[in-house]
Formats: C-alpha cells, structure tokens, sequence
C-alpha cells in the first residue's frame, strides 16, 4: 500500500540537511517495525520518495513524502505505530491512501512554494520604503541575482523576476522598526527553483533598504498546479 504523509520539520530539526532527513526518516520507520518496502537488486533502498528538497536551517510546515508498505493498515495504524519513534525534529500533520499506483512522483509534481521570511535591517525602514520597492519590483522586466556554485568562487548570473509570483512586504511591528516580513510566492521544483533569500536580494535590487540578515525562513506551503493553473497541495494531487 502506498500513503503520502506531510510533516513538519521544527527548529529542533532545522539544522539537518536533506540526506540527514531521509536517513533519520528511515530509522524512524525501522524503528516503528512498520513493513515498508525495499527495492530489489544488490543495494536495495527503502521505498521512500520525498518532495523539494528544504535548505539547511531552514524550518517547514508542508514536507512530504510517499511510503511504500508491504502490507495492507489502516491510517490511524500506522500513525499510531509512528509517533513514538518520531524525533521532535518532525511532527506528523496529515498522511492519506494513494490508490493509483502510477501516480506522479511528489518531485515531479511540485511547481510552486510559499515561504515567510523574516528579515532585519541595517537600520529602522518605513512601509512606504518597502511598499516602493515591491512595486518597483514588478515594474522589472529582469532582476539579476548571482548563484555561487558549491565549493566554488564561480557565479552564475541568474534572472529571478519570472519565478516570483507574489510578495507580500510588511514590517514587523510592535519591533524596533528595523524588522519586517516577508511572505511570497515562488517557482520550485524540476522546471526551476527561485530560493526565498533571492527574493530579498531581488527586493534590494529594487531599492529595498539594506538587509542586515536574514533571519529566519519558514517554509508555508509546497504545490503542484491543477489542470486548471490553479495551486493544490499534493495531498489534494492524489485520488
């Protein structure tokens, strides 16, 4: 039986990379005794498959993965089973039966993700500062941020303004006035991926304050598009 779970990845788990997710999602499931299913061959794998990637750090309410079992449980079995060998870097939301045996895998069904992002800068902003540089933003017919490759001092240049779909800039109050918040809409997933921090860097290009750091981001939502354009989660995606 196959059953695609969200979860959520706390700040007990940001610091884990995406290998240490998987890795630490397999002894969970070890642990549990739960029958999951093993590709055949010389190295079998567990039949695991996980949606975008999340970047180290980086905390999330819409992880997901599909599981593959050996043997036929009801959901509340094996969200029973799970939970006492859940880690608090993870906490279980919602998991549900896919019946289509051939449905899309989760990364290659994922187009678009939300993320809020906290942000603090070098001194006090107003929103009419932040208000201007997000329309100054769309006005943009390119915006140009540079990727470093890994382990490299080559850059690539990288034309972000196609890949982000809404933003939403306001300044946190209640603060010292040098922070504000950012929630947006983003290309992810095989076609391209647009990071939430080059938005930011984007959002300077178009005469946003100086960011001191970024201090937080918060991964809110991942989704594929329906036949329709519209966003559905890939819970919604499966029968």
């Amino acid at each position: 039986m196959l059953i695609r779970m969200q979860f959520r990845k706390t700040r007990a788990g940001r610091f884990l990379s995406h290998l240490d997710l998987m890795h630490t999602w397999e002894r969970v499931i070890r642990r549990s005794g739960l029958p999951l299913g093993f590709t055949q061959g010389f190295n079998p794998h567990p039949k695991m498959n996980f949606a975008s990637a999340l970047a180290v750090g980086t905390t999330s309410d819409t992880e997901y993965m599909d599981l593959d079992f050996t043997e036929d449980l009801t959901l509340e079995q094996i969200k029973e089973t799970l939970l006492p060998a859940v880690p608090p870097a993870f906490e279980i939301v919602d998991m549900k039966l896919v019946t289509d045996k051939k449905v899309p895998s989760l990364m290659s069904i994922i187009q678009r993700a939300t993320y809020a992002i906290r942000l603090e800068y070098v001194a006090e902003v107003t929103q009419a500062e932040l208000d201007q540089a997000v329309e100054n933003f769309w006005h943009m017919e390119e915006n140009i941020i540079y990727r470093y490759k890994k382990d490299s001092k080559d850059k690539k240049a990288v034309n972000i303004r196609p890949g982000v779909y809404t933003i939403v800039l306001n300044r946190e109050e209640g603060t010292d006035n040098k922070h504000a918040v950012l929630d947006i809409i983003v290309q992810s997933g095989n076609d391209g991926n647009i990071r939430p921090e080059e938005v930011a860097y984007g959002l300077m290009n178009a005469g946003m304050p100086l960011v001191q750091q970024v201090v937080r981001i918060h991964r809110t939502g991942l989704y594929a598009l329906d036949d329709d354009g519209n966003m559905i989660t890939p819970l919604q995606a499966v029968n």
